[in-house]
């Protein structure tokens, strides 16, 4: 898929160390970019969050759920932003089927806390909607240049998304039209089904719509 990091190559080098090789990305990662340029502008922010949520749903059509949306995967070709395929999604290494019951131990300590959906933080069953909560944190600090829950320790923030409600991304940087700060406090719903029905190609639509000035119909 365009927005798939794509791999080459896998096995082991001579001293048995495995290895991957995947495509070169030019333009760094996300969470480099936020860290250069602290906001985004809310449509540069809206079409990486597209792109995401696009890679996202043929992940999903395909039985699959990342677990790790956030920055760091999040990579860059460093073609303009209008171009297909020039934001994909990488790091597949804690993703599961979609019918797994739980997260293990291992894999909820490697998921980074301050884009875990609440019902990873609970250890609940992780479908669709998990990823599309973590790319809706991810599109809060794009437009806010910074996270909505902050604490001491992972465990803190953890609880944070499970009892806390965010603050709207307006907030921080009026730019943000209400629309789209609209759509990004409905992907950080704490109910699964009421971020877009768990369906990333209907957040796509709507993006691209408020992308064009048009209302959401979500």
């Amino acid at each position: 898929h365009p927005n798939i990091v794509q791999l080459f190559d896998r096995g082991e080098s001579e001293d048995a160390l495995p290895y991957i090789a995947m495509e070169h990305m030019k333009g760094g990662t996300l969470a480099e970019k936020i860290r250069r340029e602290g906001t985004l502008a809310w449509r540069e922010a809206a079409r990486i969050a597209t792109q995401v949520a696009l890679a996202l749903a043929e992940a999903h059509r395909r039985g699959v759920v990342h677990r790790d949306i956030k920055p760091h995967n999040v990579l860059l070709t460093g073609d303009p932003l209008t171009v297909a395929g020039s934001v994909k999604v990488g790091d597949f290494g804690i993703a599961r089927a979609a019918t797994a019951s739980t997260l293990t131990e291992t894999s909820m300590i490697l998921g980074t806390a301050r884009y875990l959906s609440p019902e990873q933080a609970k250890g609940e069953p992780v479908g669709s909607g998990s990823d599309l909560y973590s790319l809706g944190i991810t599109l809060y600090q794009m437009l806010s240049g910074k996270v909505p829950f902050e604490a001491e320790s992972p465990l803190a923030i953890a609880m944070r998304h499970v009892y806390e409600v965010a603050s709207s991304p307006k907030e921080v940087n009026p730019d943000v039209p209400e629309e789209l700060a609209a759509i990004t406090l409905l992907l950080l719903s704490k109910d699964p089904l009421a971020r877009y029905g768990e369906d990333a190609l209907t957040l796509v639509d709507d993006l691209e719509r408020v992308c064009r000035g048009l209302k959401p119909l979500y």
